[in-house]
Protein backbone atom coordinates (compact mmCIF):
# COMPACT_ATOMS: atom_id res chain seq x y z
CA UNK A 1 0.00 0.00 0.00
CA UNK A 2 2.80 2.40 0.92
CA UNK A 3 4.51 1.61 -2.39
CA UNK A 4 1.32 2.53 -4.28
CA UNK A 5 1.14 5.85 -2.43
CA UNK A 6 4.77 6.55 -3.19
CA UNK A 7 4.22 5.74 -6.87
CA UNK A 8 1.13 7.97 -6.95
CA UNK A 9 3.07 10.86 -5.41
CA UNK A 10 5.96 10.25 -7.79
CA UNK A 11 3.60 10.22 -10.75
CA UNK A 12 1.99 13.45 -9.60
CA UNK A 13 5.41 15.07 -9.23
CA UNK A 14 6.55 13.85 -12.66
CA UNK A 15 3.31 15.09 -14.19
CA UNK A 16 3.78 18.47 -12.59
CA UNK A 17 7.38 18.58 -13.82
CA UNK A 18 6.30 17.72 -17.35
CA UNK A 19 3.61 20.40 -17.20
CA UNK A 20 6.17 22.89 -15.89
CA UNK A 21 8.55 22.10 -18.73
CA UNK A 22 5.66 22.35 -21.17
CA UNK A 23 4.67 25.75 -19.77
CA UNK A 24 8.25 27.01 -19.86
CA UNK A 25 8.52 26.19 -23.53
CA UNK A 26 10.40 22.88 -23.39
CA UNK A 27 7.38 21.02 -24.72
CA UNK A 28 4.91 22.29 -27.27
CA UNK A 29 6.56 25.60 -28.06
CA UNK A 30 5.71 27.67 -31.10
CA UNK A 31 8.53 25.89 -32.93
CA UNK A 32 7.13 22.46 -32.26
CA UNK A 33 3.60 23.60 -33.02
CA UNK A 34 4.88 25.08 -36.26
CA UNK A 35 6.58 21.78 -37.05
CA UNK A 36 3.40 19.86 -36.23
CA UNK A 37 1.33 22.13 -38.43
CA UNK A 38 3.85 21.85 -41.26
CA UNK A 39 3.92 18.04 -40.99
CA UNK A 40 0.13 17.87 -40.79
CA UNK A 41 -0.20 20.15 -43.81
CA UNK A 42 2.23 18.04 -45.81
CA UNK A 43 1.01 14.58 -44.79
CA UNK A 44 -2.69 15.40 -45.09
CA UNK A 45 -2.38 17.82 -48.00
CA UNK A 46 -4.17 20.60 -46.11
CA UNK A 47 -5.40 23.61 -48.01
CA UNK A 48 -4.21 27.09 -47.03
CA UNK A 49 -7.60 27.72 -45.42
CA UNK A 50 -7.36 24.50 -43.39
CA UNK A 51 -3.83 25.38 -42.30
CA UNK A 52 -4.99 28.80 -41.08
CA UNK A 53 -7.94 27.27 -39.24
CA UNK A 54 -5.70 24.69 -37.53
CA UNK A 55 -3.27 27.43 -36.55
CA UNK A 56 -6.14 29.44 -35.03
CA UNK A 57 -7.40 26.38 -33.11
CA UNK A 58 -3.90 25.65 -31.75
CA UNK A 59 -3.43 29.26 -30.66
CA UNK A 60 -6.79 29.22 -28.87
CA UNK A 61 -5.89 25.95 -27.17
CA UNK A 62 -2.62 27.36 -25.94
CA UNK A 63 -4.46 30.28 -24.35
CA UNK A 64 -6.88 27.92 -22.64
CA UNK A 65 -4.31 25.51 -21.18
CA UNK A 66 -1.73 28.07 -20.10
CA UNK A 67 -3.58 28.95 -16.85
CA UNK A 68 -3.94 25.25 -16.07
CA UNK A 69 -0.23 24.67 -16.62
CA UNK A 70 0.53 27.65 -14.39
CA UNK A 71 -1.69 26.17 -11.67
CA UNK A 72 0.10 22.81 -11.97
CA UNK A 73 3.42 24.59 -11.52
CA UNK A 74 2.15 26.62 -8.55
CA UNK A 75 0.77 23.50 -6.86
CA UNK A 76 4.12 21.76 -7.29
CA UNK A 77 5.99 24.74 -5.87
CA UNK A 78 3.63 24.89 -2.89
CA UNK A 79 4.04 21.15 -2.31
CA UNK A 80 7.84 21.42 -2.49
CA UNK A 81 7.81 24.38 -0.07
CA UNK A 82 5.66 22.41 2.39
CA UNK A 83 7.92 19.34 2.37
CA UNK A 84 9.21 18.67 5.88
CA UNK A 85 10.73 15.24 5.54
CA UNK A 86 7.78 13.67 7.33
CA UNK A 87 5.30 11.80 5.17
CA UNK A 88 1.76 13.14 5.47
CA UNK A 89 -0.60 10.90 3.52
CA UNK A 90 -3.48 13.39 3.65
CA UNK A 91 -1.30 16.13 2.15
CA UNK A 92 0.09 13.76 -0.47
CA UNK A 93 -3.40 12.69 -1.49
CA UNK A 94 -4.63 16.29 -1.58
CA UNK A 95 -1.71 17.30 -3.81
CA UNK A 96 -2.21 14.27 -6.09
CA UNK A 97 -5.94 14.97 -6.40
CA UNK A 98 -5.38 18.63 -7.28
CA UNK A 99 -2.81 17.73 -9.90
CA UNK A 100 -4.99 14.93 -11.31
CA UNK A 101 -7.95 17.30 -11.68
CA UNK A 102 -5.79 19.81 -13.55
CA UNK A 103 -4.33 17.11 -15.79
CA UNK A 104 -7.88 15.94 -16.50
CA UNK A 105 -8.74 19.46 -17.64
CA UNK A 106 -5.69 19.49 -19.91
CA UNK A 107 -6.58 16.13 -21.45
CA UNK A 108 -10.17 17.26 -22.04
CA UNK A 109 -8.91 20.39 -23.78
CA UNK A 110 -6.51 18.34 -25.89
CA UNK A 111 -9.36 16.07 -26.99
CA UNK A 112 -11.55 19.09 -27.74
CA UNK A 113 -8.77 20.51 -29.92
CA UNK A 114 -8.32 17.21 -31.75
CA UNK A 115 -12.06 17.10 -32.39
CA UNK A 116 -12.08 20.64 -33.76
CA UNK A 117 -9.18 19.88 -36.09
CA UNK A 118 -10.76 16.61 -37.17
CA UNK A 119 -13.94 18.48 -38.10
CA UNK A 120 -11.94 20.58 -40.58
CA UNK A 121 -10.67 17.55 -42.47
CA UNK A 122 -12.18 15.88 -45.48
CA UNK A 123 -13.10 12.18 -45.13
CA UNK A 124 -9.92 11.25 -47.03
CA UNK A 125 -7.77 13.43 -44.77
CA UNK A 126 -9.41 11.91 -41.68
CA UNK A 127 -8.64 8.42 -42.96
CA UNK A 128 -5.02 9.36 -43.63
CA UNK A 129 -4.74 10.99 -40.18
CA UNK A 130 -6.09 7.83 -38.58
CA UNK A 131 -3.54 5.72 -40.45
CA UNK A 132 -0.72 8.02 -39.34
CA UNK A 133 -1.86 7.87 -35.71
CA UNK A 134 -2.04 4.07 -35.85
CA UNK A 135 1.48 3.92 -37.32
CA UNK A 136 2.75 6.24 -34.62
CA UNK A 137 1.12 4.13 -31.91
CA UNK A 138 2.61 0.96 -33.41
CA UNK A 139 6.11 2.51 -33.37
CA UNK A 140 5.58 3.64 -29.78
CA UNK A 141 4.47 0.15 -28.74
CA UNK A 142 7.47 -1.42 -30.45
CA UNK A 143 9.84 1.00 -28.67
CA UNK A 144 8.23 0.20 -25.33
CA UNK A 145 8.53 -3.54 -25.94
CA UNK A 146 12.20 -3.18 -26.87
CA UNK A 147 12.79 -1.14 -23.74
CA UNK A 148 11.04 -3.75 -21.58
CA UNK A 149 13.07 -6.53 -23.16
CA UNK A 150 16.24 -4.59 -22.51
CA UNK A 151 15.22 -4.05 -18.89
CA UNK A 152 14.47 -7.74 -18.41
CA UNK A 153 17.79 -8.75 -19.96
CA UNK A 154 19.74 -6.46 -17.63
CA UNK A 155 20.51 -8.04 -14.24
CA UNK A 156 18.66 -6.14 -11.49
CA UNK A 157 21.34 -6.37 -8.79
CA UNK A 158 24.75 -5.55 -10.15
Amino acid sequence: MQRKLFLAALLATMTALAATMFAQGHGMSHGRRGWMLHKMAKELNLTEAQQQQVKTILQAERGKIQPTMQQLRQNEQAENAATTGQFDEAKARDFAQKQAALMTDMIVEKERTKSQINALLTPEQRQKALQLMQQREQRRTERMQKHQQKQQATPQNQ
